[in-house]
């Protein structure tokens, strides 16, 4: 058996891949109209649309067959995405490349094969339309060309699927900003009203005023560090921004952090140290300086008199960033709880200072957008530790 080369563009193919979101989604009559037309024209008992992904080949519709997903590495479709035109196998047993695969030496014990790859306004192979047969054999030229327009309606419901799921995102994050924007932004600036109002009609001493003014005053940075957030997140989700992963300079990403949040650190005496031990990290390097700064923000937010710390290592294939602070910690009650209900980050500040929860939320959008793991490590009175698995 001879397993399929990667595609050159392997990495660019993923990522377009992807950007569809279409992996174990639910099957859809569309596309199962699609494969059972197919199995038909082309008078073969199996018909698939496969999706090639790292490891496996997984099924969009199907009949004919029971799995959901196989191995990528005893896969016909992992060679077929290597073409451009439909790749047909008369006999597999005559070809060297299969005469041994255990997909024809044992069940479905195919004999005939022929798969059309699914390819993209950008030139990439998602996967393909293919259809199998036990016995050997070989297409018509119309059954092939009928087999090319089944792909390309195939191709079709792909692109709107994905861009149903655009236009969904997009809805839904229409109805965040209005709930945050009535919310967590209407609210401070109601209270500042207030307290000018009653300064106004000299209810309120000027030292109360002075006093009320302070803590306005903090719920002001609060919601500025809160809309800047929401607008760069509602960018990137509003203008449906593809993250493009690449070589990031991770010292000078924590370092354009530290900058930005330099002054609220002094003002609340905390230290801020880089570890950098991987200095070169594969990702989006806006997703990754968004989650930086707001980790560390988050992390002076609820530290006073102590230091947090940015650190970097290799571990296997993967590079762990960690975020951690000697602050207040937290009870593993609420560490569980964190990502069921935001609103548990929202407690006030070490010096009372008010936020939203919408960091972590939006932090966990980002992670997901580049494929990352966040684990959260906490003790009261010991400070958080925040990992994050690129």
């Amino acid at each position: 058996m001879k397993a399929a080369n990667l595609p050159e563009n392997e990495k660019e193919r993923l990522e377009e891949l992807y950007s569809y979101d279409i992996l174990d989604t639910a099957y859809e009559e569309a596309f199962n109209q699609i494969v059972q037309l197919a199995s038909a024209i082309s008078d073969s008992p199996i018909s698939t649309i496969t999706m090639v992904d790292v490891s496996r080949q997984w099924f969009k519709a199907k009949v004919g067959i029971e799995d959901a997903e196989g191995d990528r590495d005893i896969s016909f479709c992992g060679h077929a995405i290597l073409h451009t035109e439909i790749m047909e196998i008369a006999d597999a047993l005559q070809d060297e490349r299969f005469f041994d695969n255990p997909l024809v030496t044992g069940n479905p014990n195919i004999r005939f094969y022929a798969g059309m790859p699914l390819i993209t306004k950008k030139g990439l192979s998602l996967g393909t339309l293919c259809v199998i047969d036990s016995k050997p054999k070989s297409l018509t030229e119309t059954q092939k060309f009928m087999l090319k327009v089944l792909a390309n309606q195939a191709m079709q419901l792909l692109e709107l699927h994905k861009k149903h799921a655009e236009v969904a995102n997009l809805v839904k994050t229409q109805q965040k900003i209005l709930s945050i924007v009535s919310h967590d932004v209407r609210n401070p600036l109601g209270a500042i009203k207030s307290i000018l109002e009653l300064k106004n009609d000299d209810i309120i001493s000027a030292e109360e005023f002075d006093e009320m003014l302070e803590v306005a005053s903090k719920q002001i940075d609060s919601t500025i560090d809160m809309i800047a957030n929401l607008v760069e997140w509602g960018r990137m989700q509003i203008n449906v921004k593809k993250l493009v992963k690449k070589d990031v300079d991770f010292p000078a990403i924590v370092q354009h952090c530290f900058d930005m949040v330099h002054a609220a650190s002094t003002l609340k005496n905390n230290r801020l140290v880089l570890n950098s031990q991987c200095n070169t990290i594969h990702t989006d390097p806006d997703a990754l300086k968004f989650i930086i700064r707001n980790l560390v923000t988050n992390a002076n937010k609820y530290t006073e008199n102590g230091t947090i710390t940015v650190s970097s290592f290799t571990q296997h294939d993967k590079t762990l960033i960690q975020v951690a602070d000697t602050g207040v910690g937290m009870t593993e009650e609420k560490r569980k709880s964190l990502f069921e209900n935001p609103k548990n980050f929202s407690e006030p500040g070490t010096q009372n200072e008010p936020g939203s929860g919408l960091g972590l939320i939006l932090i966990k959008e980002f992670l997901d957008k580049i494929h990352a793991e966040i684990s959260i490590e906490s003790e009261p009175g010991k400070g958080t530790k925040v990992n994050i698995l690129i």
